[in-house]
């Protein structure tokens, strides 16, 4: 749980670090999004407006609250499949603040010159959440005004 003051916890940072790794999987482990450092630039990029940063902080407040985690001794210490799947409870209960995090995750990671260029589509094999649906691409008005509500989609881990 984060500090009173909006800081990261030693343990959130871990957990972020991981769920970055899990957010864009790849085959290197030294591309990881997590493994690259970059949780930093997230962090930074949250906090550059309000929406972005409360995003942030509900989706790293729901992390730290995850009972499985608890139960073992933290995010860390879960299974690639265990962690994938606390991702997917946060995206299923927070689906708008996940999918402003996980695009704030994408932006940084595809941004950074070590990492290979952004794919036109997410809907490939090697990712994991967020598939790219036709409601992305709707105006803010019109996605309001929408009855049903697009989730973001997930594939299993491997």
């Amino acid at each position: 749980m984060p500090n009173q003051d909006g800081s990261l916890t030693g343990a959130d940072i871990v957990t972020l670090t991981q769920s970055l790794n899990r957010m864009i999987p790849t085959d290197d482990d030294t591309l990881a999004a997590g493994s690259l450092g970059l949780l930093d630039a997230v962090q930074e990029r949250a906090i550059s407006d309000a929406p972005s940063q409360s995003a942030f902080m509900r989706v790293v407040e729901a992390l730290s609250l995850d009972m499985l985690s608890h139960a073992v001794g933290g995010f860390a210490a879960l299974s690639e499949e265990e962690q994938v799947a606390s991702l997917r409870n946060v995206e299923n209960t927070l689906p708008h603040e996940f999918t402003v995090v996980l695009n704030l995750v994408r932006d940084v990671y595809y941004e950074d010159d070590r990492t290979p260029d952004r794919p036109s589509s997410f809907e490939n094999d090697s990712e994991i959440f967020g598939k790219i649906t036709l409601e992305d691409e709707l105006e803010p008005d019109t996605r309001s005004r929408k009855k049903t509500r697009t989730t973001t989609s997930l594939k299993s881990s491997r």
